[in-house]
């Protein structure tokens, strides 16, 4: 049965874009230290994990204000299972309530609280992700998808899919669950139209409730997981090792990080190395009362990995901030194509990947996840493997892939527009997916004017953008006397790496009109040639003529980056009333104000909780121990110095509202 009700819970609405492009890393692979690894496993490390995000725009307007806010649900169900699905926020599977055993199988978080970290910064805890694109979650984690219901032999299903704007993929999730079925069943499809290969990126990521005593397994015990040497340096999360679990790198001799309890002192993952095999593309989480979690998959999904925050008081105010106090414990159980995360892909060209994946639980006695860790790992694949073996996983991937082109029934919920967009320029969608004329709205409208002949209108920063360079030829015919077209055409080459051509383009637009948003990006061409001074030059300019949010940000970014303090604080001291006291405008100009030991604005800046803490970023965390030597010095009459932070360092009384660290 399928319906569509509307949930109720608090979290902080919903979100608005940052309107500035944010411009991918120079280097599209990143240059990582794999000395720890084996040879084998090098193979991809870094490929495509520089940072990018364009077409899409950061979604940073997320508060730590709650109020009720209304989510529009999808519910599948039959007389075993219930699982709950948000169209609004990615297809996120919310809820799988187990009606037989009367109790919640995923973490399910009954707050919707955003936090800065993902690709796109906002990102909520809870339920199960589906990602696709590139490392970092994924693109549409918190925006709207279509969903769909559909027709199959078994019954009506669940389709829910969208157009993948920055490689240009389709993709599409089919949610089954047959009368009898006391699993939730998932066909994932993505498809490349075109005709060169382009980086793939998948990873499911699975929230279980995180209990004293719970133990993890995969199918294998071969794991690359985070060296914690390398936790503190410059280079934090990237230095990774092969090892072997129950154990991991012999800091403490005994310790079995098969129990995610075992990391009470830092933040941490490791990924099973599994063979693409039936008997180890699985996961399971056993607790102490008997439950067992399991997923399981076709063997195109080979990895597995476990996600934790750590018992530390960085890594409990994690989970506690993503929720309520208390209610916020849980890991990950994550699935994907590549080893790591860190380790990249192609989808070869005029192709699709496609794999089956299958979530439930089990009652077992209790005892079976005790012992020897392979001992018990037999018998958790055992009980898995008894409850849904290979023939069934084989099966069931042959029937959902004839199901693939099946035409969608009911439209439950609109995605975006974009793939209509590329219809309508003549792009092939795969059959089985529909994009209706009315999902067109405001973002692409402009740019369906442009396939039509028409100007756009001269909007100061564009309302959307497009990257893909088989559109350039459009773009660059309407240019002419256009600051906005220029502009456009800029970005799409800056963002392709062809940065003398963009920079010319943001130069004729200024001189086709004085504007705010082509002096920012030629700020940003002067940054990717490692020109600082210029940079700053072009970003002065820019705020002399624009007081909005997202430049002012920038700017202070850029010259906190560049260490010039004074500059920062003085810019920072010139804002309206209404900007300095913007959280991500504090935030930006903290650095130059721990720098200066500006007392009463680091006062008022640890006086509240913060919403725009990055995961990582120990600024906020690590500068506390400045104001509190400011506190020092003030309450004992003596002077502040670098020996007094130290000591206040030393002493780590850091509160639990502050802190956010990971390790």
């Amino acid at each position: 049965m399928i319906s569509v009700v509307t949930r109720q819970l608090r979290g902080s609405g919903r979100l608005e874009c940052n309107r500035l492009p944010k411009f991918r890393a120079k280097e599209h692979s990143q240059t990582l230290d794999s000395s720890l690894l084996r040879e084998d496993e090098r193979e991809g490390y870094g490929y495509e994990t520089g940072f990018r995000v364009l077409p899409y725009l950061l979604q940073d307007s997320f508060t730590r204000d709650r109020r009720l806010v209304d989510v529009k649900t999808v519910v599948l169900e039959n007389r075993h299972l219930r699982a709950e699905f948000w169209p609004q926020y990615g297809a996120r599977l919310a809820s799988l309530y187990d009606k037989d055993a009367d109790r919640e199988i995923l973490y399910s978080n009954k707050v919707l609280q955003f936090a800065d970290l993902a690709i796109r910064k906002a990102w909520f805890s809870g339920g199960i992700e589906w990602n696709i694109g590139q490392l970092g979650h994924t693109f549409t984690t918190c925006d709207d998808v279509f969903m769909a219901v559909v027709d199959g032999p078994e019954g009506q299903f669940l389709r829910a899919w969208e157009y993948e704007r920055c490689k240009g993929l389709f993709w599409n999730i089919d949610f089954h669950l047959a009368d009898d079925d006391d699993f939730l069943s998932v066909y994932v499809r993505a498809v490349n139209p075109r005709d060169v290969p382009v980086p793939f990126y998948w990873w499911t990521n699975t929230a279980v409730p995180e209990e004293k005593g719970m133990r993890v397994f995969s199918g294998t015990d071969g794991i690359i997981y985070i060296d914690h040497s390398s936790l503190t340096g410059a280079n934090a999360w990237r230095l990774m090792a092969h090892g072997c679990l129950p154990q991991l790198d012999g800091r403490h001799p005994g310790r079995d990080y098969s129990y995610p309890e075992s990391f009470d002192e830092y933040s941490n993952e490791y990924f099973f190395q599994n063979r693409h095999s039936l008997d180890e593309t699985w996961e399971g989480a056993g607790y102490r009362d008997g439950r067992l979690f399991f997923e399981r998959s076709s063997t195109q999904l080979c990895y597995r990995k476990l996600f934790c925050w750590g018992g530390h008081q960085g890594g409990r105010h994690w989970r506690d901030y993503l929720s309520d106090p208390g209610e916020g414990d849980y890991v990950e159980l994550q699935a994907g194509f590549c080893r790591t995360q860190l380790h990249g892909m192609d989808i070869a060209a005029s192709s699709q990947l496609d794999f089956v994946q299958f979530f439930g639980s089990a009652s077992l006695d209790g005892s079976v996840f005790d012992g020897e860790w392979k001992d018990a790992r037999d018998r958790v694949y055992a009980a898995i493997d008894e409850r849904l073996d290979g023939r069934i996983v084989n099966e069931r991937l042959e029937l959902y892939r004839s199901l693939q082109n099946a035409v969608p029934e009911r439209i439950l919920h609109t995605g975006s527009g974009w793939g209509r967009l590329e219809l309508e320029r003549g792009l092939q969608c795969p059959q089985g997916l529909v994009f209706p004329p009315e999902s067109i709205t405001v973002q692409q409208l402009p740019w369906l004017g442009l396939l039509k002949g028409q100007r756009m209108a001269g909007a100061e920063i564009p309302v959307s953008f497009i990257t893909d360079l088989s559109w350039r030829p459009l773009l660059e015919s309407a240019c002419d006397g256009s600051a906005t077209m220029l502009n456009l055409l800029g970005v799409m080459l800056l963002e392709n790496g062809l940065d003398s051509e963009a920079e010319a383009s943001f130069e004729r637009a200024l001189q086709v009109r004085a504007n705010t948003f082509s002096l920012r990006c030629l700020s940003q061409c002067a940054l990717r040639n490692g020109d600082e001074e210029r940079a700053m030059s072009f970003m002065d300019r820019c705020c002399s003529l624009s007081q909005e949010r997202e430049y002012a940000e920038e700017y202070l970014d850029l010259l906190c980056s560049c260490g010039r303090w004074d500059a920062a604080w003085a810019f920072y001291s010139s804002l309206g009333c209404e900007l300095k006291a913007n959280e991500r405008i504090m935030h930006a100009v903290l650095p130059a104000a721990l720098e200066k030991a500006e007392y009463g604005f680091l006062r008022d800046i640890y006086s509240h909780e913060p919403a725009v803490i990055r995961e990582g970023n120990r600024v906020y965390s690590d500068g506390w121990f400045v104001y509190q030597a400011l506190e020092k010095a003030k309450r004992e009459g003596t002077e502040f110095s670098p020996q007094l932070v130290q000591e206040c360092r030393d002493a780590d009384d850091m509160p639990f509202s502050v802190d956010f660290r990971q390790g």
